[in-house]
């Protein structure tokens, strides 16, 4: 058994600060360019119509989305527990001249330093389900929130490739949690999601499945490291994997689940 446990969390912000010279080189290969992608598109269809909406990009690390937010006109408060992540956000932030649109701080999504009900639009994208209700709080009532989530089943199609036994005995043993940098968190199915975000006053609006899509299309790994690639082959792959994110039999198949919800 496990949680999400706030020391180790703290131990790890020396890690993440050491990695973050380096944190974006991934998403400059193919595979990272097309998780953006996807991941933007879909964010895309649910932000607010009013660019002086409030958001919070909370555990937002070096800014990969905090930026396209900011470059799009709307007002962000970046949060981070890595001062290193948020050092090269804000370099980014001031390169790019977007730095008035950004409010920078170091924080922890366990305890967020905000007041209840502030922001209009709340997202965290780390896949911890165990800080929901602090997202959900600091969100206004008809406001909404976009959450990163673990899939339950990510664990077992992960290793599939190397041990199916192991692979099968994963689903049958219907895991609650794994281990991710050195911190236990807690996985879901796409309707646990739901029941627990209803639970907690959330609408559900839509659930996707993301990333993890190499195990679902067999892109060459020569091409998913690439750093230079057919535009058309981009174009079919995330055109592929944004009809196969809402398609309920292939879910299951990637590692996270995002989740659309309305406070009510």
């Amino acid at each position: 058994m496990g949680g999400y446990n706030l020391e180790k969390v703290k131990r790890n912000r020396g890690g993440w600060s050491k990695s973050a010279s380096t944190y974006d080189e991934w998403y400059t290969t193919f595979q990272g360019a097309v998780d953006t992608y996807v991941d933007l598109t879909l964010l895309k269809k649910y932000l607010p119509e009013n660019k002086n909406a409030k958001i919070l990009d909370a555990a937002g690390g070096t800014g990969r989305i905090t930026l396209p937010l900011a470059k799009m006109g709307y007002s962000v408060t970046l949060c981070d527990i890595s001062p290193g992540m948020l050092a090269v956000a804000k370099e980014k932030m001031f390169r790019e001249e977007v730095h008035e649109k950004v409010n920078i701080l170091e924080c922890d999504i366990c305890k967020l330093t905000f007041p209840d009900e502030i922001f209009d639009f709340v997202l965290c994208w780390d896949g911890a389900i165990e800080v929901a209700k602090e997202l959900i709080r600091v969100t206004k009532r008809g406001g909404r929130i976009s959450a990163f989530l673990i899939n339950k089943w990510a664990a077992a199609v992960d290793e599939f490739h190397k041990d199916p036994e192991s692979a099968l005995a994963l689903i049958e043993s219907t895991p609650s949690y794994v281990e991710l940098h050195g911190v236990h968190k807690r996985v879901v199915s796409v309707e646990e999601a739901r029941k627990f975000f209803e639970a907690e006053g959330v609408t559900v609006l839509d659930i996707y499945g993301v990333c993890g899509w190499t195990d679902v299309l067999r892109v060459p790994e020569k091409v998913l490291e690439s750093r230079e690639w057919d535009e058309k082959l981009f174009e079919r792959t995330t055109e592929m994997l944004l009809k196969l994110s809402k398609e309920p039999s292939v879910k299951g198949m990637f590692r996270h689940l995002v989740l659309y919800g309305d406070k009510t």
